[in-house]
C-alpha cells in the first residue's frame, strides 16, 4: 500500500509541469482513495500448526470447534504470562484438532476476517477471547488427557460456548503370523498317510527323494510378531 502510495505521488510531482486542469484531479483523487483503502489482506495460512515454542514435544490433543464467516489464531501461553509457546490457524466452520505440548496453558484466541499477517494477525479489527482458566494437558501410561473448546458468537461477540475433557486411550494390538522357510519339507510331511510310512512315488527331476524309513524333520519356521498402538477417544 505504502507504494502504491509512493507511486502516486511522484507520477503527481513529475506531471505539476505537463498535467493542468482535469488529469492534476484525477491524480488527486487517485491518491485520496489510496490513502482511504484498508491494509491488503495476505494470503491466510493453511489450517494446522503455525509454530512451536516450547521446547516440549507436541502429543497431547486439543480439538477445537468454530462458526463459519472468520478465521481464528489459538495461542498457548504460560499461566504466569510471557509470550505464547505455540500458535494454530483455524479455519473457520470446521472442527480442528492441534497436539500441545503437556503443561498448563491459558487457551486464547484472536479472530477476524482479513489475516493481514503474523505481526497484527487480522490488523485493527482483530478480536479476542479465551477461556478463564489455564487447562492441563498431561498423558499417563496408556491415556492422553485433552480438551475440546467450542467457541460462539453471542449477542456479538465470539465467546467460548463449551469446554470438556478430551480423553484418549492407547490400546495394544498384538499380530503374528508364521512364515514358513522350508516348503520342501513341509511338502514330504503333508504326503505321509496316517495308516504308517509308504512309498513316495516322486520323480527325481521334479522333487527331491524322500527317506521313507523316517519322519522328515519339521521345516524350518519363523514367527513374525508386529506390535502397534491405536488412540481412541476414551469411552
Amino acid at each position: 500500500m505504502a507504494g502504491i502510495i509512493s507511486d502516486l505521488a511522484a507520477i503527481g510531482n513529475r506531471g505539476t509541469g505537463r498535467y493542468h486542469g482535469p488529469m492534476r484531479h484525477l491524480l488527486a483523487l487517485l491518491l485520496v482513495i489510496a490513502l482511504a483503502l484498508p491494509a491488503w489482506a495476505q494470503d491466510r495460512p493453511r489450517a494446522g500448526l503455525m509454530w512451536n515454542r516450547s521446547g516440549l514435544p507436541a502429543t497431547l490433543p486439543l480439538v477445537v470447534g468454530t462458526e463459519p464467516g472468520q478465521d481464528y489464531v489459538v495461542f498457548l501461553v504460560p499461566p504466569d504470562g510471557g509470550d505464547p509457546v505455540m500458535a494454530g490457524y483455524i479455519h473457520g466452520g470446521t472442527f480442528f484438532r492441534l497436539l500441545v505440548p503437556p503443561g498448563s496453558w491459558h487457551v486464547r484466541f484472536a479472530h477476524g476476517r482479513e489475516w493481514q499477517g503474523g505481526d497484527t494477525l487480522f490488523g485493527p479489527d482483530t478480536e479476542w477471547t479465551g477461556v478463564d482458566e489455564p487447562m492441563t494437558f498431561g498423558s499417563g501410561v496408556a491415556r492422553r488427557h485433552g480438551y475440546i473448546v467450542r467457541l460462539a458468537e453471542h449477542e456479538g461477540r465470539m465467546q467460548i460456548a463449551s469446554t470438556g475433557p478430551l480423553d484418549q486411550c492407547q490400546d495394544l494390538y498384538v499380530t503374528s503370523e508364521i512364515i514358513h522357510l522350508d516348503e520342501e519339507r513341509e511338502t514330504a510331511i503333508k504326503r505321509l498317510t496316517t495308516s504308517g510310512l509308504r512309498k513316495l512315488d516322486i520323480e527325481q527331476d521334479e522333487e527331491p527323494e524322500v527317506n521313507t524309513n523316517r519322519l522328515p524333520a519339521p521345516g524350518l519356521r519363523d514367527l513374525d510378531i508386529q506390535v502397534d498402538t491405536r488412540s481412541q477417544v476414551c469411552p
